[in-house]
């Protein structure tokens, strides 16, 4: 495999869960039943949702246009492995570990940028403050932000990647296994449901722990683990 074949299904992998993220929003929001599972109370309106689609269907069309460029020059500039296949080079914990790399320094990333448009009264107002229009969120509304916010988020990964290639090209599957996690992670920290697997698996931001950050507007900036809110005391 190159570099047609880690584009194609980098943006595979970000359209299906995008798609998931938006059928699961649509049956949230219409189906009563699971009211139950809920973590708030408070409801938000079909048509709230569906007003705010147009932003979320832009970002995610940049988030696709972002990865095929940012991608195609990493590639080129030799970040990731070369022709890789399942096969003998296949080294699992290899890939693993640069998985857990990525997801950590995109975690820390974004943990400074997110206290960072807390505490800038101008960004907060201007820029993050539409994030924000989401007391109770629903799944696909992790992308409902002003595009800036979310190009300036995306760094995080390609952040880890590059230091990452410092000791050794990326393995595609640990850049797809990211993609994956941080994606179906991103829906269901918004979904509102209450967790049922994910609060058992130790320092990972469960939906209970970015809620309450959506409900308050203050505190737990990490989205993907716990620990960096631990670490520096805003954990709520």
């Amino acid at each position: 495999m190159g570099k047609n074949e880690l584009i194609q299904y980098t943006i595979i992998i970000i359209v299906t869960c995008n798609l998931i993220g938006f059928l699961f929003s649509v049956f949230s929001i219409h189906f009563s039943i699971l009211n139950k599972f809920k973590i708030q109370k408070r409801k938000i309106k079909p048509r709230t949702f569906y007003k705010r689609l147009p932003l979320i269907l832009f970002n995610i069309i940049l988030l696709i246009i972002i990865s095929f460029l940012g991608l195609y020059f990493f590639y080129d500039f030799g970040f990731f492995k070369e022709d890789e296949f399942v096969g003998q080079d296949f080294n699992f914990l290899l890939i693993f570990a640069q998985l857990f790399l990525i997801l950590v320094i995109d975690d820390l990333y974004f943990y400074f940028l997110h206290l960072f448009m807390h505490k800038n009264k101008y960004i907060l107002k201007k820029i993050h403050k539409i994030h924000h229009r989401a007391i109770t969120p629903v799944a696909l509304e992790y992308i409902y932000v002003h595009p800036l916010e979310w190009m300036m988020g995306y760094i995080g990964p390609f952040l880890g990647i590059l230091i990452i290639s410092f000791f050794g090209p990326v393995s595609f599957f640990a850049f797809w296994a990211y993609q994956i996690i941080r994606n179906l992670h991103e829906l269901d920290v918004h979904s509102g449901f209450k967790s049922k697997f994910s609060k058992w698996i130790p320092f990972w931001g469960e939906a209970e722990h970015h809620d309450k950050h959506h409900e308050s507007l203050n505190g737990n900036y990490a989205t993907t683990f716990t620990f960096w809110d631990e670490i520096f005391g805003t954990k709520i």
